[in-house]
């Protein structure tokens, strides 16, 4: 099974998943990032500025394989609870 590593980033900061998670796929790969995504901001509290912050998820050969902003996940996240 293919390994995909989660990266936050924020800005020029980035924080490196050393560890990375075991994924059949990239699409796999996206539902954990959201899920992380989740998490965090229900851990660090939702009205913190999260414009600049993503995760982004790199392939077993950490190659880029899709960046996550967390803004994207807020607004798939609010239109779910309408």
């Amino acid at each position: 099974m293919p390994r995909f590593y989660f990266n936050l980033r924020r800005a020029h900061l980035q924080l490196l998943d050393k560890n990375g998670e075991d994924c059949a796929t990239l699409g796999d790969a996206i539902e954990c990032g959201v899920i992380a995504i989740l998490n965090i901001i229900a851990e660090e509290g939702r009205f913190r500025n999260w414009g600049a912050w993503a995760v982004d998820i790199q392939d077993q050969n950490r190659l880029p394989a899709i960046s996550l902003p967390f803004t994207l996940v807020l607004r798939a996240d609010l239109r779910r609870k309408e």
